[in-house]
């Protein structure tokens, strides 16, 4: 979850007319760069793991959100139009697919409404039981 912060953060910055590549916002970028794939990865299997309690409903729905998501970030990019070069000054910048990517956070937070009803019915169960050890 912690993951997609910044990308919708970004979004809801270029709804409104800002660049997430100039000014402050291409330092946090570019520090965040390199870690970025990989703490989406580590924040689905988090989440995962996490709605597996309220059943494989809500796990498969986060699973597909968070395929979704990758697959918009990281998989079907196209390059960015005019031929603008990126932050190491070499490869050109990629744009994600945003009706992927906004299909995935819908997913995500349906998955959110999905267990928080679960939860209000006590569905819900723990992902594991522990025994009992013997005294």
């Amino acid at each position: 979850m912690v993951a997609m912060l910044p990308g919708t953060a970004a979004a809801a910055l270029a709804a409104v007319g800002v660049a997430a590549t100039t000014g402050p916002w291409a330092a946090v970028r570019h520090t965040l760069n390199p870690v970025a794939e990989p703490l989406l990865i580590a924040s689905v299997l988090l989440l995962i793991g996490a709605t597996l309690r309220c059943g494989r409903g809500p796990a498969a729905l986060v699973t597909l959100g968070g395929m979704t998501l990758f697959a918009s970030m990281y998989l079907f990019t196209r390059p960015q139009p005019g031929g603008m070069v990126g932050m190491s000054g070499s490869a050109p910048m990629a744009q994600t697919n945003a009706p992927l990517f906004y299909a995935g956070v819908a997913f995500v937070a349906a998955t959110f409404v999905w267990s928080a009803l679960r939860r209000r019915r006590r569905t819900c169960q723990p992902a594991w039981r522990r025994t009992p050890s013997p005294a």
